[in-house]
């Protein structure tokens, strides 16, 4: 219990100190425009994906994320000398995030291009806890490679709208999935 503790304390800090850094530099991400992220991931890591396909998930971590699908495609190893991702335990999964800006709703996306470690990546983080609609997933199991297209929807306040519209809102905590009847 001790650990986890420590772990939320610790991702708490962040969270105020990444907010507070936002806030007094203005950098949080007011633009309707696409991230990338790229990663190395087992096939089953990729499976909640396609099940929340249409759905909307609610991630729990930070997540890092690029204006150029090029420093992704690094990351994903998917360089254009290595057209095929040639091991069988790993995929190469590129993630495109599409952030949303509605009704001056403040995304959680923050550039920290001036605190990152390589200054010309124009690098941006995601929160813990920021929600996704999943769009699509596309696989190409011959060559081993995943495109996941998330888009953020906002927070609590966002799904709190929905239910006043009249939406139904089922939440399935095993999977870490929300989803919106008629989104």
């Amino acid at each position: 219990m001790e650990f986890y503790d420590t772990v939320a304390y610790f991702t708490a800090r962040l969270m105020y100190g990444l907010n507070k850094y936002a806030q007094e530099n203005n950098k949080y991400s007011k633009e309707n425009r696409e991230f990338y992220r790229g990663v190395t991931m087992p096939y089953s890591s990729i499976l909640p994906y396609i099940r929340a396909k249409g759905k909307i998930i609610n991630l729990s971590h930070f997540v890092t994320t690029f204006e150029d699908i090029s420093i992704a495609e690094k990351f994903a190893r998917r360089e254009k000398s290595n057209k095929i991702y040639k091991t069988k335990l790993k995929f190469s999964v590129i993630f495109y995030i599409k952030n949303n800006y509605k009704n001056n709703w403040i995304s959680s996306g923050v550039n920290i291009q001036d605190i990152s470690a390589i200054k010309s990546e124009k690098e941006h983080l995601f929160h813990p806890f920021t929600f996704y609609y999943v769009r699509d997933v596309k696989i190409n199991i011959e060559n081993y490679t995943a495109d996941i297209y998330l888009e953020t929807i906002g927070k609590k306040e966002i799904l709190e709208e929905e239910i006043k519209k009249g939406k139904e809102i089922e939440y399935n905590k095993n999977e870490n999935i929300i989803q919106i009847k008629n989104f």
